[in-house]
């Protein structure tokens, strides 16, 4: 594939943006439900819907919202826009707590819990790296899909150093950070190729040069999971059959392990984002983090001319945002960005 001109750069991040903010926001109504109570309630999920009163979770967000997965995305993206490099971390924690301050997070259930432990620590000035080192969750992947939009492929190891410098915040373990640059490098790979395998072979590299930047864990091996998810891609399931195993064999819960080897099962199983939003909704588990996760990949893949131009402009509108102008933004900052 040739070297993506200017306009071709923008449609592709622009993609990513849309894509998390679709899977984020589509997947809100059975987030952390289990997979029966999901489809018990809700039947089949086919379009944006409010957060049941009853989950506890997703009550605060109404249909076409995203939710705090995209939120610190943005944040974290502003900074890297502001300072063209990974601003230091009080500075990224004093962002993400002015932002959790404003949605009056710290008193109800918004934060992951690796994710408010650290930054209530950066608040009252104690050491946070006690919990950054033991954090296991996913708040790191979840937020990370902008970073990606920095990169080329082929660059994985630095684009792992800035991956963990933007998670020290509040993760710092070898499975947060390895699963974290398995998202970014998916994104960065698919706005340089269209070839599935040179993405695939970027991902597995970005593993294994994150892996070693984080505290030891006991943590499943990423890697080999998305390897056993290509392998069961391999044999055609249906979207029902695969949506299924994902949820029994992989596990769609918070941690790390679990969410980043869902969504990447189900960014290359699809093949559109609006696709991979229905599965991931409809799975059960962390469904609004693992979509967001999922989708970013495929709109990074697709670009933003690649999904349906009425659900671009609902999203924008829901969300005061302008997906093409961010990543013109992002396009003036690559050449000065200083990654790690």
């Amino acid at each position: 594939m040739p070297e993506l001109d200017k306009a071709q750069l923008q449609d592709h991040i622009a993609g990513a943006l849309a894509g998390m903010v679709l899977g984020d926001a589509f997947g809100v109504p059975g987030e952390l439900w289990p997979r029966a109570k999901v489809r018990e309630r809700f039947g089949d999920i086919t379009d944006f819907l409010d957060g049941p009163a009853d989950n506890i979770v997703a009550c605060y967000f109404k249909a076409g919202h995203y939710t705090d997965d995209s939120a610190q995305a943005l944040v974290i993206l502003r900074d890297l826009l502001k300072y063209q490099r990974v601003p230091e971390v009080k500075v990224l924690a004093q962002d993400l707590i002015d932002w959790v301050i404003s949605m009056n997070g710290f008193e109800i259930n918004l934060l992951g819990p690796s994710s408010k432990a650290a930054l209530t620590a950066h608040v009252k000035g104690e050491d946070y790296t006690q919990y950054t080192k033991a954090a296991l969750t996913n708040g790191a992947a979840m937020r990370i899909a902008p970073v990606g939009c920095f990169f080329n492929l082929g660059e994985e190891e630095s684009l792992a150093r800035t991956v963990a410098k933007v998670s020290a915040v509040t993760h710092g373990t070898d499975v947060a950070l390895a699963g974290a640059s398995m998202v970014a490098a998916a994104v960065a790979a698919w706005l340089a190729t269209d070839d599935r395998e040179a993405v695939i072979q970027s991902v597995m590299k970005a593993h294994d040069c994150a892996l070693p930047l984080g505290e030891p864990t006991w943590a499943a091996n990423l890697k080999a999971r998305f390897k056993l998810s290509l392998a069961k891609i391999a044999e055609h399931p249906t979207e029902e059959e695969m949506s299924l195993w994902i949820y029994e064999v992989l596990g769609t819960g918070t941690m790390t392990s679990e969410s980043v080897s869902a969504a990447l099962a189900a960014a290359f199983y699809a093949d559109t984002p609006e696709q991979a939003a229905h599965l991931c909704a409809n799975m059960g588990g962390d469904t609004d983090t693992i979509g967001a996760m999922a989708c970013a990949i495929l709109g990074a893949k697709v670009g933003i001319s690649g999904f349906t131009p009425a659900l671009i402009d609902y999203l924008e509108k829901q969300n005061n945002l302008d997906f093409r102008a961010l990543a013109a933004e992002i396009i003036t900052a690559r050449p000065h960005f200083k990654a790690e």
